[in-house]
Parts: C-alpha cells; sequence; structure tokens
C-alpha cells in the first residue's frame, strides 16, 4: 500500500497532503506509516500500526475512507515529499 491524498481549496488557503504506506519492520511483519501536512512541507510522521500484513493493510484502508470522506482526493503514488511540491 502506497497511497498520497491531496486536499486543495485555494478559497480556504487549504493545501494539504495525506500520505499513507506500509514498511516492512524489524520482526518481520508491516508498519503502516502515515505522514501529513501542508504540501511543500515535510510534515509529520507517525507509525499508526504494526503487524501481519492483512491487519495492517485493513487499518490502511480505514484510514484511506476516513480522508476521502473529508475532502481528500487521490493523486500519485506516494513516495517522498519534495520541496518542488509547494504550493501556490
Amino acid at each position: 500500500m502506497d497511497i498520497r491524498l491531496e486536499k486543495i481549496d485555494p478559497d480556504s488557503n487549504c493545501y494539504r497532503f495525506y500520505v499513507i504506506r506500509t514498511e516492512p519492520d524489524l520482526f518481520a511483519d508491516r508498519s503502516l506509516v502515515v505522514q501529513w501536512g501542508r504540501i511543500g512541507r515535510g510534515g509529520r510522521t507517525v507509525i499508526r500500526g504494526s503487524g501481519p500484513r492483512d491487519r495492517v493493510e485493513d487499518l490502511g484502508q480505514r484510514l484511506l475512507k476516513l480522508r476521502l470522506r473529508h475532502g481528500y482526493h487521490e493523486t500519485q503514488a506516494a513516495g517522498v515529499i519534495r520541496p518542488d511540491d509547494a504550493a501556490p
């Protein structure tokens, strides 16, 4: 799972991103890593859960549905947030 979401509303000066991805952890399981913030900034990063792949991906799907309900839309594949992604 490697998903990047954005919410852009120039009228309210809202330029947000939200990244959901799974990564391997030290115990041969998976971890759900979430990064969010203003587009063009580094944002915050937190590990939201770890464990078996199916459990972690279920948690990721729930977070995805929640963000979609809050007005985010899916964009390019997630990756490193670059400073040149700056908001206007």
